[in-house]
């Protein structure tokens, strides 16, 4: 059996976080067109998939045995650099299918609703034209993707699993910090309503001890009421602690957002 390469590693690396955890098997559409196009088993992409999956728990000592070194090597080069990740992708297909359009053979990244009005919402269109926007579309899906591995694919407080109601929360705002926007240490996976509460700094995630702090400065009880249930609660954290937020994202939110 001949070794997997850094490019093949790459290809599997981005597959994994394109399908949800539970679609890494050997029936997925996905996972056989990557087998065909890497002419290798299916069995093989499957075991790949879960070697690069036990590789995102290595913090909680489950790291998987028989992984092999190159697995080890690509996930180290792009932990919390999903763009990076996705434009070697690119580059390697762009060498693969020399004579066609990338574009046309890779699958397109769609965005929630409440991902994609939040985003228009923030975008200055007054700079920003429609290919500026599939841009920023095409990189907050790649935050959402990290942010959506890293937390287990559930809202870090309220355990909400279906992807439809979570968003990739930043902790500074989009329009604040240009260099971070896809920075995954400044993102937490939250559900809408949570999401809301996070921007509007009605709650924040203490730097400390990742606890909630609510604000006093709510005017609408029912919201209150909601927010009281995660009080003093702490967020839970991705198992590999190299995905944890940034403290000093954090104490920003805490001091800039968070309505004292």
């Amino acid at each position: 059996m001949r070794n997997w390469t850094e490019d093949e590693d790459i290809l599997a690396l981005c597959l994994y976080y394109e399908l949800p955890t539970a679609k890494h098997d050997k029936n997925t559409p996905e996972v056989k067109a990557l087998a065909s196009l890497l002419d290798r088993s299916v069995g093989s992409v499957v075991f790949k998939l879960g070697n690069l999956k036990a590789l995102d728990k290595t913090q909680a000592g489950t790291g998987f045995i028989h992984g092999a070194k190159m697995d080890k090597i690509v996930w180290d080069k792009y932990l919390n650099k999903p763009f990076e990740l996705f434009e070697k992708k690119k580059e390697i297909l762009a060498g693969i299918y020399a004579s066609e359009n990338v574009a046309d053979i890779t699958p397109e990244h769609i965005l929630p609703e409440s991902e994609t009005d939040k985003l228009l919402n923030e975008i200055d269109f007054t700079s920003e034209d429609k290919l500026k926007l599939q841009t920023w579309r095409d990189r907050q899906w790649l935050f959402r993707a990290s942010l959506m591995k890293g937390y287990n694919e559930q809202c870090c407080l309220s355990g909400v699993r279906n992807p439809d109601f979570l968003v990739a929360s930043h902790i500074v705002p989009w329009a604040i910090d240009k260099n971070n926007r896809i920075n995954p240490r400044n993102g937490i996976l939250l559900n809408v309503f949570l999401d809301k509460a996070f921007d509007k700094g009605y709650i924040t995630i203490k730097s400390t001890d990742y606890s909630v702090l609510l604000s006093s400065h709510i005017s609408d009880e029912k919201i209150t009421n909601q927010l009281k249930l995660y009080a003093g609660c702490q967020i839970q954290l991705p198992l590999n602690q190299e995905r944890w937020p940034k403290k000093e994202f954090l104490e920003y939110h805490n001091d800039l957002v968070f309505k004292h």
